[in-house]
């Protein structure tokens, strides 16, 4: 093996320290056909070893790590835009709420507007009711009491004219006279309260 005993040879020259012989170092750098086959060889292998062992591992992962990084920014980035159109669709849907409840609002006001302005009109019929039975009434009491006060005016007139006369005056016949008389000065006295 010439190779061999040529490296071991320039090995032990360059390790032993400065020799003697001048020629020693440059024998490294003389040009040998077998040592540089077998250089391109060991080199060739080493690279092989190194891309199989070494450079390949390391390349796929590289490679599946990039990937999963591309992975990861592509799901975040299907999760932003998730998240976006969820956020759209709850804004949405906001919206909708409160122009809902704005809606129920005012239907609710407009309802208790009617319901109070029903409730106004209903007292004040009511009350415009309740004052007609009342002047009903106190104009049926005037009533009677006029007939009552027109009857006692009768008697009261037919007893003084007896008296007056001295003598006993027959009711039954004399009463339809009084009665003209006494409703004559009703009317009397309340054309001239009118004419006031």
């Amino acid at each position: 093996m010439p190779l061999a005993s040529t490296l071991s040879t320039h090995l032990a020259t360059v390790t032993s320290g400065p020799s003697q012989d001048p020629r020693a170092l440059s024998t490294l750098l003389e040009f040998a056909p077998g040592a540089m086959i077998w250089t391109f060889l060991a080199f060739g292998l080493g690279l092989f070893v190194m891309w199989k062992f070494v450079y390949g591992p390391i390349t796929t992962a590289l490679e599946d790590r990039d990937q999963k990084v591309e992975d990861s920014i592509l799901a975040a980035e299907a999760a932003r835009k998730e998240a976006q159109a969820q956020m759209a669709g709850a804004k949405a849907e906001l919206e909708k709420a409160q122009a809902s409840g704005k809606r129920l609002v005012e239907e609710a006001m407009a309802r208790a507007e009617r319901q109070a302005a029903d409730a106004v009109r209903a007292a004040d019929e009511r009350a415009k009711a309740e004052l007609q039975k009342a002047r009903d009434t106190i104009a049926a009491e005037k009533r009677q009491a006029l007939q009552e006060i027109r009857a006692v005016a009768v008697e009261l007139t037919i007893a003084a004219t007896g008296r007056l006369l001295q003598q006993e005056i027959d009711a039954g016949k004399n009463r339809p006279l009084v009665q003209q008389f006494v409703a004559a000065a009703q009317s009397g006295a309340a054309a001239e309260r009118g004419g006031r």
